[in-house]
């Protein structure tokens, strides 16, 4: 369920030609009636070499600008999500994405508590966006390869998982510089 509503997010950022990411860091705030807010972080945004050596940097980020950052697909993938703001910006020579949003309940995120009890859950091997890579960490009780779950505590109210999308051998171009360029005509 949680699954389903990264799958656009990740779609957003990662998914646009030959785009991805080292890795993006999820983080939810739950209020006691079940509503709250998330910010997902997409660290070092980059460009993957195609087959031929040719590098699209300059496609994928023309991509990443027109389809995702102003273009509407994350929210019209996700109508339960509210406020939904997405920027770019530069940190340590890397370029960054952030999308933040607020939810009015928890089946709109798919975070899993059973009857209402227990521990929430989440299953990292479903389809879509939050899945998308490999476990890194999370703030909650990772099951290990033979139960891929994160769990975490009922009374928990922050939540936070992250996962590895890129393989470090594979040959990327970073954004950065396309996005510092971009800024700096746009003023």
């Amino acid at each position: 369920m949680l699954a389903r509503l990264f799958a656009p997010i990740f779609a957003c950022f990662v998914l646009s030609g030959c785009l991805t990411s080292e890795f993006k860091e999820i983080r939810i705030t739950l209020n006691p009636d079940g509503s709250g807010k998330g910010i997902i972080t997409y660290v070092d945004i980059s460009s993957e070499q195609g087959d031929d050596t040719v590098s699209l940097a300059k496609e994928d980020f023309e991509s990443l600008v027109a389809d995702d950052l102003e273009g509407k697909s994350f929210e019209s993938a996700n109508e339960k999500l509210k406020n939904v703001k997405k920027r770019l910006f530069v940190a340590d020579g890397k370029l960054m994405g952030e999308v933040t949003f607020e939810f009015s309940e928890l089946a709109a995120i798919g975070l899993y508590k059973h009857q209402n009890e227990g521990p929430f859950m989440f299953y990292t091997l479903a389809d879509g966006f939050l899945t998308s890579g490999q476990y890194a960490a999370s703030n909650g009780s990772y099951g290990g390869d033979k139960m891929p779950i994160v769990f975490w505590p009922s009374n928990t109210t922050e939540f936070y998982v992250k996962m590895a999308l890129s393989a470090p051998e594979t040959p990327k171009t970073s954004l950065a510089t396309n996005y510092i360029a971009w800024q700096s005509k746009r003023r």
